[in-house]
């Protein structure tokens, strides 16, 4: 009897149900305003025809009181096993355009464009967690090697990328910060260190990626790190394939992936698991030929110089800016009129910065300045030179 309830609830996890999501513009000003509006979504409900989320860029079903929009509804599918990722966006054209790019259909971006798209664990083998690859001096002992900060001289044994510093983590190489010493230096202990070594990689996932501080989803290490709290290691099926995966997932696309796959509950961040990282959407890194691959490689190696400014500040950052550009028209084939100015994916930009969960409200902005003269470098009419390392600092100034 036991087995067979298990076995009903886990049948009703997993079904697919239509949900009707409902989102106000603002907070009604009083109860009769509330009254209004909530009689006006059940008739909208009692309607029917509201748009759904697979109808593609094609907006929302309006709340009207009166001449007045006071917010939208759309319809999507749900299952209880799965988190509901359109729950708090404002904008649901944003929404329809993730889960468009989610399987893959970028015809609304330009026609005719192929987007191949598959899952990250697809494409790779997810690390351990941190609490697996061990713990800081003085915490908690646990896990095969102890975290010390890494030597200023000396080449590590098992370097680490374990902590978030926004400042460090503005270019798309990452240097380790860390290392590990093998904490039990018995036998069985140096075999589980070097089981957990067996996961290090160059290539990193923002597990706790802060929208409105942080630049990265992905970090490429110059050597094979050990992945920590802040971002596992992904260890990709080939390793030729890094560059291509960095490039897209700390592009526009890449982003709007891990804001639509990511929990949202706290503004201004969205948080992923080890578990969940294999969920995210991400390009199908096998479709793409030899030739893209080694094109995106150049293409890393020019914008690994380039500073990127926080996620919240999408919409005027030249340098994430180019990098869309040559990702998906040199890389992927997509006309260029899809990154020029008012563009699908410009457009795109200016959506996910208006977006409370992302922007999380905060006042200030980041600037990239001259450290010599504090002239402001991002944004400018152009990007650097390729290969041209800029020299830059930050400031926050009010928006």
């Amino acid at each position: 009897t036991q087995r067979n309830a298990t076995q009903r609830n886990a049948t009703q996890r997993n079904a697919t149900q239509r949900t009707t999501f409902v989102v106000l513009d603002e907070q009604p000003k009083n109860i009769i305003q509330g009254e209004l509006i909530a009689h006006e979504i059940n008739k909208v409900l009692e309607s029917g025809g509201i748009r759904r989320l697979e109808d593609g860029p094609v907006g929302s079903t309006p709340i009207m009181l009166g001449d007045d929009r006071v917010g939208q509804a759309i319809e999507a599918p749900t299952r209880l096993a799965d988190p509901w990722p359109i729950v708090g966006i404002a904008d649901f054209v944003a929404a329809q355009v993730a889960h468009a790019i989610s399987g893959g259909h970028s015809e609304h971006l330009a026609p005719n464009a192929l987007l191949p798209m598959s899952r990250i664990d697809s494409v790779g083998e997810i690390g351990p967690v941190h609490r697996s690859v061990g713990s800081r001096a003085g915490d908690r002992a646990r896990g095969a090697f102890t975290i010390h900060p890494i030597r200023t001289s000396g080449t590590p044994d098992h370097p680490a990328l374990w902590a978030h510093d926004a400042v460090r983590e503005r270019y798309l190489q990452v240097e380790p910060d860390t290392e590990g010493q093998i904490r039990d230096p018995s036998e069985s202990g140096r075999a589980a260190a070097a089981a957990i070594w067996g996961s290090a990689s160059r290539v990193h996932y923002n597990s706790d990626l802060q929208f409105n501080a942080q630049s990265l989803a992905v970090a490429l290490t110059s050597m094979n790190t050990l992945g920590g709290r802040a971002w596992p290691s992904i260890q990709l099926h080939d390793p030729e394939h890094r560059f291509a995966f960095s490039l897209f997932c700390n592009s526009t696309l890449g982003l709007l992936m891990h804001w639509w796959a990511s929990n949202k509950t706290q503004a201004g961040r969205g948080t992923v698991t080890v578990t969940t990282i294999a969920d995210i959407p991400t390009l199908d890194l096998r479709a793409l030929a030899t030739e893209q691959h080694e094109r995106a490689r150049r293409i890393f190696d020019d914008l690994r110089h380039y500073p990127f400014l926080p996620f919240d500040q999408i919409d005027e950052d030249i340098c994430r800016h180019e990098l869309d550009r040559r990702l998906l028209v040199d890389v992927l084939g997509f006309p260029p009129e899809t990154c020029e100015p008012d563009g699908a994916i410009d457009i795109l930009r200016r959506k996910l910065a208006a977006e409370p969960q992302i922007h999380g409200g905060k006042k200030s902005r980041i600037e990239f300045v001259d450290p010599d003269d504090e002239t402001p470098i991002n944004p400018a009419p152009q990007p650097p030179p390729p290969g041209i390392a800029l020299n830059c600092i930050e400031r926050k100034t009010a928006r």
